[in-house]
């Protein structure tokens, strides 16, 4: 963020501590079978799901002929940065037999080869050659070979439609693009990768970013201390939005000059990257947490986390440091967030409930969910 936009932020953080209050706007109320209903769950698959999203960024193709093959979207997909440095989409589906050409993961190759029968692609999609192409009079090589996919690359995000037939238009982030473009993402590098199968709702996953209000109690003895618990700010831009959750060290900011201040080593930002991809400013490293739905289920749900360092580490310190921050955000998540979230997919599936109530001291959670609803016609009531 920049420091001019920061300030009239902080000030207001600081006024809130020395209050002892929360940043409140407005509440809400989500049916629980937003959580529950499988009817709700073909809707948002269908709405929210085609694209376009938010699958990747800059560094997962950090150099000609690098390509990420996905496999939690509708349809498998490959990534490609083809010779000239432009991201490409495709279906990732051979034109012969439909086999998967590439395994998921990050790799840099000088074809995309499909391990069935070895027909080989460059990264623009072209099919380059197949063995014995007298036995396939119809097929020509040197021809699009992979079905191409709607992509776009802007302020460092790769965003991708599955539908074939559609397009991506340019992302409107208004001041989230600006922050983006702040923080340099496509200097940063692709360090590690997690997956989490879930047994609850793809919503909830990021329910869990979007308020601060549970950090004295859940998270009491892990990343709890860190943070003034209670208090975030909220900002939307469209159906994206951007928190700042500050930490406590934020203190030190009020013997330093107004005009000096930064943000980013005193709080987490959080930004959802809508629908369905949370995206993390941490002190000194950047975070995301891809989010997507199960098809029929709508108690299950997969995450991907990855980080992304400045530079990736050389020496003993670094990686201790860099294994230390993966721990506590793996740990944390794992035993505390995710086993809680799964307590609520619970309770909202048994009945018992008709709606969860959403405080106004829950602002971020409250626009998503409105963000949601705009998407479908139907959800949060505002109260």
């Amino acid at each position: 963020m920049h420091i001019a936009k920061v300030q009239p932020v902080i000030e207001k953080f600081f006024e809130h501590i020395d209050d002892g209050t929360s940043w409140r706007t407005r509440g809400t109320t989500i049916p629980s079978t937003a959580y529950a209903d499988t009817d709700h769950l073909d809707r948002e698959l269908g709405a929210l799901f085609g694209g376009p999203l938010a699958v990747a960024l800059t560094p997962d193709l950090p150099e000609p002929r690098c390509h990420l093959a996905i496999d939690t979207l509708p349809i498998p997909v490959v990534l490609t940065r083809d010779h000239e440095g432009t991201a490409r989409a495709f279906a990732n589906v051979c034109a012969h037999r439909g086999s998967e050409v590439v395994a998921p993961g990050r790799r840099c190759t000088r074809r995309l080869i499909c391990p069935y029968h070895a027909w080989s692609y460059d990264h623009s999609g072209t099919l380059v050659s197949f063995p014995d192409p007298d036995a396939f009079p119809d097929v020509e090589a040197g021809t699009q070979g992979l079905r191409p996919l709607p992509c776009v690359e802007d302020h460092g995000v790769i965003w991708v439609g599955t539908d074939p037939a559609a397009s991506v238009p340019q992302p409107d982030l208004g001041f989230i693009g600006d922050d983006l473009d702040h923080y340099d993402v496509a200097r940063h590098h692709h360090w590690r990768s997690h997956r989490f199968e879930l047994k609850l709702n793809w919503k909830l996953v990021i329910d869990t970013f979007l308020e601060g209000y549970h950090f004295a109690s859940l998270h009491r003895d892990t990343v709890g201390p860190l943070f003034i618990p209670n208090l975030g700010q909220v900002e939307t831009h469209g159906p994206h939005l951007r928190e700042i959750l500050p930490r406590r060290s934020i203190e030190q900011l009020r013997s330093q000059p107004p005009e000096t201040w930064d943000v980013i080593p005193h709080s987490a930002i959080v930004y959802v990257l809508f629908p369905a991809t949370v995206f993390v400013m941490q002190i000194d490293h950047i975070e995301t947490w891809r989010v997507s739905p199960h098809p029929s289920d709508p108690g299950r749900s997969v995450t991907d986390l990855d980080f992304y360092l400045p530079e990736l580490p050389e020496t003993d310190q670094a990686r201790e440091h860099w294994e230390k921050n993966w721990k506590l955000t793996i740990d944390t998540v794992i035993d505390e967030d995710f086993e809680a979230m799964a307590g609520v997919q619970r309770g909202m599936a048994s009945g018992v409930l008709d709606h969860a109530t959403i405080g106004a001291n829950e602002a971020a959670l409250a626009r998503f969910h409105e963000a949601l609803a705009a998407a479908l016609g139907t959800g949060p009531r505002s109260r």
